[in-house]
């Protein structure tokens, strides 16, 4: 809050003739800037539940612990927002950095608005991005269109961070539970105008220079871990000629697909330079096992597949072999089939995808604890867009938003709400070197959520990590930095310098002055101002002259905008015994300059006697909701 007030030393008011205002300036309220380059980190992991929304990750925290950590109950009628008390529980829940993110594609919706999507129960269900597209705005910082990978929405290709990472001299590390080349670890590296051309995507993967491939996709495994006849036709995921060049040992890879030679390597033994991983099962490492359409038995009822490496397991031979590199990796980890069951609104089955992704997360953490540290490696956990529509139970049109509740070891109390993908905001959580970058790129605001970035700020943040390649020849290298325009953004008041007293002029009865002209500055981010726009408010002190005095309550004011860059309110007419409007702006009109001004009213008593009467008004500039 900022406030500044009317008068002087003398605050005086002349009966007869002129009454004064003198002016006290306050500092302005301001943000700290953001170096992006201060701590560039030599690691940085990326783990995307795909299709995980803040449901999807309370579903877990319930199953594993019978505590949410970010629920809410929101009326969209009234707009009504509980915010459901939170027990952290999951290794992320205790990372420095927790925003939002927002993912809509370049067609679809192409936008978030905080007021629809919560305004509106069925405003988010649909228009949103598909992976491809959010694997791209990820990968490259660029929006596209949904289908598309690594090629903006006319087609021209794009840099990906896998490329950037492999020509600074870093590993890259792309590891998924579901097919290796799809679309979102397909974002990070690939380019493709069709995300389905799974042959096409294959081969670029396989010559793109990672070091590290894992996923399913195998064409001589089921689905259930049971072999069968190769299948490379129509609906494979890997041609015959690229399955023979891998399996052969004819790229550079080191070739493994048993469940015990995943072990080996995430055990530290025998560690490859490059790792190509190809798990026994068709398409999901456990999601399309039997026992899909046991919807309602407790998690993990139905056996595993056997001979498959966890999630968990990819993840550690993931990290033993980019260890290897001095110059450090990039990483990305996908729980792929957390969408899966979105699609299918398989509450079982979500909640054990979910638990898989966690426990990679918990192996990511430990190995930065063991073998790195939080100065030099940067871990962000995220999502690519909400799947499903999940929310608590009887949440809907009429109701709104609900509590999502569960106990430890059952399914969670849920009710899902589309087999699409929605543009419900998604969890950011991030620790380590760089972090604070991306809170800082959290600039805009969300009414129910709070603090969000979009998902090309991640694609950006990462480009800015990890830096340019060195120059060759007789280039010489050079380097400019631009700054956050985020880290300026300010509340202020600004009143003009008066040499005297603002004095009124009329009669013994009434008397009239003009409010010197006030200008209010709003550059805040919608982070920084929460969602939040501002009012100016004044009250005046009683009239005094010696030991004489009369009220407030004799002096009015009627309001005006001078100019408004974003079309700020004037306040209404009224006396000034108690605070009244002198400006209002709402979230969407408060950015910019508004000067005000008011006419000045002034009532005389008819039993004051005769004098010179000061007063005082005092103006206070705050955010509101």
């Amino acid at each position: 809050m900022t406030t500044r007030r009317f008068g002087s030393a003398k605050r005086l008011i002349a009966m007869s003739a002129t009454a004064g205002c003198a002016l006290a300036l306050t500092p302005a309220l301001t943000a700290a800037a953001v170096d992006e380059g201060a701590e560039s980190p030599k690691n940085i992991i990326v783990l995307i539940s795909d299709g995980g929304g803040y449901n999807q990750f309370d579903a877990a925290r319930l199953y594993e612990t019978g505590e949410s950590y970010q629920q809410v109950a929101v009326d969209p009628a009234t707009g009504a927002v509980e915010r459901i008390a939170g027990t952290p529980s999951a290794v992320y829940d205790t990372f420095p950095v927790q925003v939002s993110q927002s993912h809509y594609s370049a067609s679809g919706r192409a936008t978030y608005s905080p007021e629809e999507a919560w305004g509106d129960f069925t405003w988010v269900a649909s228009g949103a991005t598909d992976s491809a597209a959010a694997g791209t705005a990820l990968g490259t910082g660029i929006k596209t269109d949904n289908g598309v990978l690594g090629l903006t929405p006319s087609g021209d290709r794009l840099l990906t961070v896998g490329e950037q990472a492999i020509a600074t001299g870093k590993k890259l590390g792309l590891v998924t539970s579901v097919t290796f080349n799809h679309a979102t670890p397909a974002g990070f590296i690939a380019h493709n105008a069709n995300r389905n051309d799974y042959h096409g995507l294959a081969t670029e993967m396989i010559d793109s220079g990672a070091d590290v491939i894992i996923g399913a996709g195998h064409p001589n495994y089921t689905d259930a871990n049971t072999s069968r006849s190769s299948h490379f036709g129509s609906g494979s995921w890997i041609s015959q000629a690229d399955f023979e060049r891998l399996s052969s040992g004819q790229t550079p890879f080191t070739y493994v697909e048993s469940k015990a030679d995943f072990e080996k390597v995430a055990a530290g033994a025998d560690v490859p330079d490059k790792l190509f991983g190809l798990a026994r099962v068709a398409e999901t490492f456990q999601y399309n096992r039997p026992g899909l359409t046991n919807n309602q038995v407790v998690p993990f009822t139905d056996p595993l597949n056997t001979d498959v490496p966890s999630l968990e397991t990819s993840t550690e031979a993931a990290l033993n072999v980019l260890e290897k590199s001095d110059e450090g990796f990039f990483l990305m980890v996908e729980g792929g089939a957390v969408d899966w069951a979105g699609h299918a609104n398989q509450t079982t089955r979500l909640v054990e995808e979910q638990v898989q992704f966690n426990d990679s997360v918990e192996a990511v953490t430990a190995w930065v604890e063991e073998n790195s540290s939080w100065d030099e490696t940067l871990v962000i956990v995220t999502a690519d867009h909400e799947t499903g529509y999940l929310a608590g139970a009887g949440a809907g049109t009429e109701t709104g938003w609900t509590e999502t509740t569960g106990e430890a070891g059952q399914i969670p109390d849920v009710s899902w709400h589309s087999g699409g993908h929605t543009n419900a905001l998604v969890p950011v959580y991030a620790k380590g070197a760089g972090s604070e970058v991306l809170a800082a790129r959290a600039s805009q605001w969300d009414v129910v959520r709070g603090a969000y970035l979009d998902n090309t700020d991640i694609g950006e943040a990462v480009f800015d990590f990890l830096g340019h390649a060195e120059a060759t020849g007789d280039a010489l290298a050079v380097e400019a930095s631009v700054p956050l325009a985020a880290s300026s953004g300010v509340l202020s008041l600004a009143l003009p310098e008066l040499e005297a007293p603002v004095r009124f002029e009329g009669d013994a009865t009434a008397q009239r002055a003009a409010l010197p002209e006030i200008a209010v500055s709003d550059t805040r981010n919608e982070a920084q101002a929460q969602g939040k726009g501002w009012t100016l408010s004044g009250a005046a002190s009683a009239f005094v002259a010696g030991n004489r005095s009369f009220g407030a309550e004799n002096l009015a004011w009627t309001p005006k905008i001078v100019v408004s860059d974003s079309g700020a309110a004037a306040g209404s007419a009224g006396t000034l015994d108690e605070p009244a409007t002198l400006a209002d702006s709402d979230r969407t009109s408060r950015v910019g300059t508004t000067v005000v001004g008011a006419d000045l009213g002034l009532t005389i008593p008819a039993d004051a006697e005769s004098g010179r009467y000061g007063s005082e008004i005092t103006l206070t500039l705050f955010a509101k909701d």
